[in-house]
């Protein structure tokens, strides 16, 4: 795998990076969609394999205005 690997696949955005070097030197991803259940939501996935091989998921939802103020704060770092 690529070290950086970010794609949109129909409804999904995945960011996958492979060895993290201010982490813990392991693959981590993010993958974010339209929530199925709550049309106004995004679901966050992230995903962190351990020294183990255990992949660990952890969950998160954005609501629509959450998403408008990361999308300002984005245009802003972006726009520097």
């Amino acid at each position: 795998m690529n070290r950086h690997q970010t794609s949109n696949q129909d409804q999904w955005f995945h960011s996958r990076y492979d060895g993290e070097d201010r982490d813990d030197g392991c693959q981590n991803e993010l993958s974010i969609k339209p929530s199925q259940e709550n049309a106004s939501r995004l679901e966050v996935l992230l995903t962190n394999v351990g020294f183990n091989g255990k992949t660990y998921d952890n969950t998160f939802s954005l609501t629509r205005e959450d998403v408008e103020q990361l999308r300002d704060f984005l245009n802003q770092w972006l726009n520097q």
